[in-house]
């Protein structure tokens, strides 16, 4: 009975709070929970009391390895590839899922901001 009382707009509206809300507090819990893991570094350099992680891949004569096999292109792939893997680990983590909870909220904000409705709450095309 609710739902036919419902208009299509507004179950869009309550279904884009509610992506929202769950991907906001998902978020926030992946943020406190998780670490940075450092798991391929080879040291630890210190400037200003912070200590940075020294990988593997940040070495030169990894570096100038993968430009000697597979030029400025394997190393801008290389960047690329580590950049959007470090996007599903970690803190980083948290932050993707709050954007992507964002963008597909706001995207029912939108079509709920572009439905129209006929007399009785009819749907019109």
């Amino acid at each position: 009975m609710l739902g036919k009382k419902l208009t299509r707009s507004i179950r869009l509206y309550l279904i884009g709070t509610a992506i929202l809300l769950a991907g906001l507090l998902g978020a926030g819990s992946i943020y406190l929970t998780a670490t940075d893991d450092q798991g391929d570094a080879l040291g630890y350099e210190f400037i200003d009391g912070q200590a940075y992680a020294i990988n593997a891949s940040d070495s030169k004569m990894y570096r100038r390895e993968l430009e000697r096999f597979g030029g400025k292109a394997a190393i801008f792939a290389d960047d690329l590839n580590r950049w959007f893997s470090s996007l599903w680990h970690g803190k980083r983590l948290a932050t993707t899922v709050a954007a992507l909870a964002t963008l597909l909220a706001l995207f029912f904000f939108r079509a709920g901001m572009n439905c129209k409705e006929g007399p009785n709450n009819e749907h019109r095309s």
